[in-house]
């Protein structure tokens, strides 16, 4: 499970930068159109590490709260949401204004798609933050289901059972 926190903290760290460069790289609409969206490089290059930081985020959510008690998990996985819920209702706000000013501008011509001026749209820090805690309720929501046991867990358990019946 270290190596496990370990490969998530550098994931999202990198993650982290890919959604940043998403705000810093964009152009503000109230400017001329450049030559490009230069931040489809970085989303081409990027996207594997979004894949895996999303996998590992669900994998070690699921296994850190395995051990919670069934009414801690459902607490858990309620905050979560209601957290997901909040950052997007929060998300969808921004990205409403932002599309009002970019129809507005005098660059009517990018109003619409992904384009050099609607990258902080979608990539954001508040999509990163939906993005982490979402992952995280999925990964709560799968620690209610059962999982297979291991070959060790296998072989301690009718010890575990014999120290608890004072038989060993």
């Amino acid at each position: 499970m270290e190596k496990l926190i370990k490969a998530w903290f550098i994931i999202t760290l990198i993650t982290f930068v890919l959604f940043k460069l998403g705000e810093t790289m964009t152009a503000a609409y109230t400017e001329t159109a450049g030559e490009g969206n230069p931040y489809v490089l970085v989303l081409l290059i990027g996207w594997p590490f979004v894949l895996l930081f999303i996998w590992i985020t669900i994998r070690l959510a699921r296994r850190a709260v395995e051990s919670v008690h069934r009414l801690g998990r459902v607490g858990l996985l309620a905050g979560s949401l209601v957290m997901a819920g909040i950052g997007l209702y929060i998300n969808a706000g921004q990205a409403a204004s932002l599309r009002a000013g970019i129809r507005a501008s005098e660059n009517a011509a990018y109003a619409s798609g992904w384009n050099q001026f609607t990258n902080i749209i979608y990539a954001n820090q508040l999509t990163f933050f939906v993005l982490t805690v979402s992952c995280m309720a999925i990964g709560v929501a799968f620690s209610f289901v059962t999982r297979k046991q291991t070959n060790e867990e296998r072989l301690v358990e009718p010890f575990l059972v014999l120290v608890h019946c004072n038989l060993f």
